[in-house]
């Protein structure tokens, strides 16, 4: 994560964006469709998680790494569950 990004602004979010969407809906569904449940979903998405921070990140850091992206997906849902309200509390 301390490497400096050669992609701009633009093409980063594009990326960021056109990918999440792929891998959510692939982590989402796929387990359901194959006659899973929620828990099955949370279960990939833990490997999932801890495949990309074992993947990126050295024994001392992970954890550190781990626990800036927990914080950062915390605040990020509290954004858009506060969105959600603004929006139908204003209709």
């Amino acid at each position: 994560m301390d490497q400096k990004s050669k992609l701009d602004d633009v093409a980063a979010t594009e990326v960021h964006n056109r990918l999440a969407k792929q891998i959510v809906s692939q982590i989402v569904n796929e387990p359901i469709a194959a006659g899973g449940n929620i828990s099955d979903v949370m279960v990939l998405c833990e490997s999932v998680l801890a495949g990309v921070v074992l993947g990126c990140f050295q024994l001392g850091s992970d954890v550190k790494a781990f626990d800036l992206i927990v914080g950062r997906v915390k605040d990020r849902l509290a954004r858009i569950r506060l969105e959600d309200l603004e929006t139908k509390g204003s209709g």
